[in-house]
């Protein structure tokens, strides 16, 4: 399954049916089922995959991320009834990224990595100059620890660019699924090149995978990987992770949860990490998982 013997997911999603009784009725795409800790690491067990890290990244359908909290509760009782299969696992969270919600409390919490901030299909007009710096979101960004991150998921590269040139310099910054979900413009398409632009003058910023939002096909994928590759540098990567549930549908309409499970997301970041180290010599195992040391330090 693997090049490597390390496993991580560095973008799961956990939630209980309760968790789902409080989607608004406008979600940007179908009620997935419910995905509980318990439940994803018995999918995961049964194909031969034991993680030592997750990250719980907050799922936007939810109003907030009660849910992330509940997972820490989870996996305790888990590792106390079980500790021989469960005592090695680490879980974080990252949770809604709203100053009123990002308290200083909630922040506070150990297991908390970051903040998340959810734009989708957002056109770049609909960011404005100063949407990410007025006094309420200044005051967030200077709650965040210096071992927590800003995480920005934009599909298109101008959206996300944008949003990152409104954040405090200095702040450590994961850019979501490659940074570009619009394919058919190629990796050098303007937005992108000044997006990776962005990213390597600032120097903290990261862009994890899995990639298959870039695009379902590896090999199609790879261009926009060693863009990235070229501007920011193998150790401003981090690959594995599965974005399970497989929520929306990818650029021709097909639903990813038709065409991905945890297991073959992994699968994906894996022939994108080896196709990536063919070309440019930089081991595949470095492309998973290296980064998480600095993206998720203990």
């Amino acid at each position: 399954m693997q090049p490597n013997d390390i496993h991580i997911d560095a973008h799961v999603h956990l939630y209980r049916d309760g968790d789902l009784s409080r989607v608004a009725d406008d979600a940007p795409y179908a009620r997935p089922a419910a995905q509980s800790l318990t439940s994803y690491l018995d999918g995961l067990s049964q194909d031969g995959i034991v993680p030592v890290l997750i990250n719980n990244v907050h799922l936007s359908i939810l109003p907030d991320s009660e849910n992330v909290f509940s997972s820490f509760a989870e996996l305790e009782m888990l590792q106390a009834r079980e500790p021989e299969r469960y005592g090695h696992i680490r879980l974080v969270g990252t949770i809604l990224a709203d100053p009123g919600y990002a308290t200083a409390e909630r922040l506070r919490h150990p297991q908390i990595v970051g903040v998340r901030i959810v734009l989708h299909d957002a056109s770049p007009e609909s960011v404005g100059p100063d949407d990410f710096a007025t006094s309420e979101w200044a005051a967030l960004w200077a709650r965040l620890r210096a071992d927590q991150h800003i995480h920005i998921y934009a599909q298109e590269p101008e959206t996300g660019l944008r949003v990152l040139q409104q954040l405090p310099q200095g702040l450590n910054v994961v850019i979501d699924h490659l940074g570009n979900c619009r394919p058919s413009r190629g990796p050098q398409d303007n937005a992108f090149q000044a997006l990776l632009g962005e990213a390597t003058r600032r120097g903290t910023v990261w862009f994890k995978g899995p990639g298959y939002r870039t695009t379902t096909d590896p090999e199609t994928t790879l261009p926009f990987l060693l863009a990235i590759l070229e501007a920011v540098g193998p150790q401003r990567v981090l690959l594995q992770a599965s974005d399970a549930p497989h929520v929306g549908k990818d650029q021709s309409g097909s639903d990813y949860a038709a065409q991905f499970t945890p297991s073959s997301a992994f699968s994906y970041v894996a022939r994108l990490a080896a196709l990536a180290a063919q070309r440019t010599g930089i081991p595949a195992e470095h492309l998973l998982n290296a980064a998480r040391h600095e993206i998720f330090p203990t």
